[in-house]
């Protein structure tokens, strides 16, 4: 295992130092202590840290909402304000981070995501609840484009795709670890006649844990130009980039896994209510979906070395499909893991080989634009999912929201055949340089 999880595997940039994970620093050239780390490894660091925050706070909001009286429906609507303000704004940010670079879009977006998670701590009504979770939903979007733009301007087009899974990577670290911790706190702080979860210290910790990534970010100095800078800001609109062949289906495949993930951290609290799940299990649950997606961006080197990612773009939602099925379908909490474990593997490959295709397709000054299209398009259905979600859960119950993934899931997988068939993408047909 040690040897598939390395940053360096992802990673091959002309920077003086290698930090394998897990091993000491190799300096290539000069020592030079002020550079002890390499700024893409504190890049990982940060995203480690930032990225735990969001669904453990996920989490701790939908036992907020069932602590203030709210049901399915109202968990449903206050998830889907998350994703309001990033499906207008997202363009425009990426637009931002085109012309400026991604640096101070991160730290700007940290800075907004730790005050909307203390913020969710002093909540106590579920509408209060609702508009400061559209406060950290602004906050991810801002994270996720500044961390995306620093990895471009970090990495080489052609090292792209490695650059985005060990971003991904560091994603399923920080909730592998954050998700148990914060399991583990809501439990211990569940308590009264009716088992209320007091989620304010959670929220408190996960708000200081965003504080704590800051210097990490701010010790990264971009590597672009202000020229290069200024040419990239010079990107097609957002209609024309969906008008570039293959475009739709990779945004497509791309909002199903992401929307996915969020039903599953939504709603696998409002499950575990019904059939007797306390939050260390539904905690628990989540984190082996986590783990997984973990395992299956560090395995991104092996795969890619036997398969192409076209081949994983197609393969991976047609697998998810059944797994999400067997979510809706069974209570049993081992059963549910094993399910979750092969969402996990297979979603998780699917994200940064979509970030690729999107890139791809996309021209070459427009691709933080591209991949805030991709993340706009996801947030849309991350507005319009939830609340669909939410209604047939007034029917069906929760599971009917699992339902709908499954469904989702397969129509992304006949999607990206398609579009894969008409629109051949030579980066998608070859193993990148490095995966053997």
């Amino acid at each position: 295992m040690r040897h598939m999880i390395q940053l360096n595997t992802y990673i091959r940039t002309p920077l003086p130092i290698s930090v394998p994970w897990g091993g000491r620093p190799k300096l290539s050239g000069s020592p030079d202590p002020s550079r002890l780390m390499n700024p893409l490894f504190r890049i990982f660091v940060a995203a480690v840290l930032v990225n735990g925050v969001y669904d453990a706070a996920r989490i701790a909001v939908s036992y907020r909402v069932l602590a203030l009286g709210g049901d399915a429906t109202s968990v449903g609507v206050v998830a889907a304000t998350f994703s309001l303000l990033p499906m207008l704004f997202a363009l425009r940010i990426g637009g931002w981070v085109d012309a400026r670079g991604g640096r101070g879009m991160l730290l700007a977006g940290i800075a907004v995501s730790a005050t909307a998670s203390a913020g969710l701590a002093a909540t106590s009504a579920v509408w209060a609840l609702a508009v400061v979770n559209t406060a950290l939903g602004l906050g991810q979007i801002m994270t996720m484009i500044g961390f995306q733009g620093l990895i471009m301007e970090l990495t080489p087009p052609h090292r792209h795709v490695h650059g985005f899974a060990a971003f991904t990577l560091a994603v399923s670290i920080g909730q592998t670890i954050a998700t148990p911790l914060a399991g583990l706190a809501l439990q211990q702080s569940t308590g009264g006649l009716r088992g209320v979860v007091d989620t304010s210290p959670t929220l408190l910790c996960l708000a200081a844990t965003l504080v704590a990534a800051i210097p990490f970010v701010i010790s990264v100095r971009s590597t672009r130009t202000d020229v290069a800078r200024r040419q990239m800001a010079s990107s097609s609109d957002a209609l024309r980039l969906l008008a570039r062949p293959g475009m739709p289906a990779a945004l497509f495949s791309a909002l199903v896994a992401i929307t996915g993930f969020d039903i599953i951290a939504a709603y696998l609290p409002v499950v575990g209510e019904r059939v007797g799940l306390g939050p260390m299990v539904v905690s628990i649950l989540i984190t082996v979906r986590s783990a997984f997606s973990m395992l299956a961006r560090a395995a991104m080197p092996l795969v890619l070395a036997r398969w192409t990612q076209r081949s994983v773009l197609i393969i991976a939602p047609i697998v998810a499909a059944p797994a999400c099925a067997v979510v809706a379908l069974t209570p049993n909490a081992w059963t549910l893991a094993i399910a979750l474990a092969t969402l996990g593997f297979f979603w998780g490959m699917n994200q940064p080989v979509t970030m690729t295709w999107v890139t791809a397709v996309a021209p070459s000054h427009a691709r933080a634009t591209a991949l805030s299209l991709r993340l706009a398009g996801t947030r849309a259905a991350q507005v319009g999912i939830p609340l669909a979600a939410g209604a047939l859960a007034t029917i069906t119950g929760p599971a009917g929201a699992f339902w709908l993934v499954s469904l989702l899931s397969a129509a992304a997988g006949a999607t990206s055949t398609l579009a894969l068939r008409r629109h051949a993408v030579p980066a998608l047909q070859h193993r990148p340089t490095g995966s053997r």
